[in-house]
């Protein structure tokens, strides 16, 4: 057997605003989410041998962790079997697919793996902005020193937890739970930018209880009760990832602390700046 192509990807973690990248929201108000790749990837790989050509994947992300990896999976498949390496039309190619398949859920998850880094991503309409934050080295490093991805071990369904929060926004629940869910990604990128950590922590904090306001399936108590440990233990704040209801919770705090409190949960990380790439 022989690889033809191999490529790989990030997956990613969202600090605010996930959801409001979904349609209907993004046409009536227009989301703005904040997100940032990291080291943890997906590798697909194209096979072929004398009879039969195969595609193999492999990674070091759990399963159904809320870091985007169904997404990541879909835009390493069609990197693989495609000619093009413009990002953004294999991100929208990707979301236009998941669309045809019935899958709701937005564009964040794509556009993190295709560019990779730390971005504020603006969704209006049918459009994507992709806005890189030109961050000091030493603030990228006090972040990393400071966040930790715990896997919770119970498995994220987020074509579900999409579907509950966007029947809400089309009952006219949530719309402005929505609304303040996007101005707290904006908040939160402008707080990066002026390099204020504690009001970037704060706003972790305001994300989570906004969020868990979409729909009660996203913080159920043995999420809170993780929240709450993390919380006793070196933890300032704390944002469940992805569409919630499972995967992972990101922490801000004491790292080494919360480290030995959460042990083999943690899924260590540092920022990845490349994106996908073809190997």
């Amino acid at each position: 057997m022989k690889i033809v192509k191999r490529v790989m990807a990030p997956v990613r973690i969202d600090f605010a605003g996930g959801t409001t990248d979904i349609y209907p929201f993004t046409h009536i108000e227009g989301g703005a989410v904040l997100n940032a790749a990291i080291d943890r990837y997906i590798v697909g790989e194209l096979i072929a041998s004398d009879k039969k050509v195969s595609l193999r994947y492999y990674g070091n992300v759990p399963t159904s962790s809320g870091l985007g990896t169904s997404g990541v999976m879909n835009l390493v498949w069609l990197a693989l079997i495609s000619n093009t390496r413009k990002r953004k039309i294999l991100a929208e190619k990707v979301y236009g697919l998941e669309r045809a398949l019935g899958i709701i859920g937005g564009k964040q998850d794509q556009y993190a793996a295709a560019y990779g880094g730390i971005n504020f991503l603006e969704f209006i309409k049918d459009e994507v902005r992709v806005n890189r934050l030109k961050l000091p080295k030493n603030l990228i490093e006090e972040l990393e020193d400071h966040l930790i991805l715990v896997y919770t071990g119970k498995p994220h369904y987020s074509v579900t937890s999409n579907r509950l929060m966007v029947e809400n926004l089309k009952s006219g629940k949530t719309p402005k739970n929505l609304i303040i869910i996007k101005k707290i990604a904006i908040e939160m990128k402008n707080a990066l930018l002026k390099k204020d950590l504690d009001e970037f922590a704060n706003l972790m904090n305001a994300e989570t209880e906004e969020r868990k306001k979409l729909h009660k399936s996203i913080l159920p108590l043995r999420i809170q009760n993780l929240i709450k440990k993390g919380m006793k233990n070196g933890a300032i704040s704390a944002k469940i990832c992805g569409a919630g209801n499972g995967g992972s919770i990101l922490f801000y705090g004491n790292k080494k602390k919360l480290k030995e409190t959460f042990k083999d949960k943690v899924i260590d990380f540092k920022f990845d700046f490349q994106g996908l790439r073809w190997l």
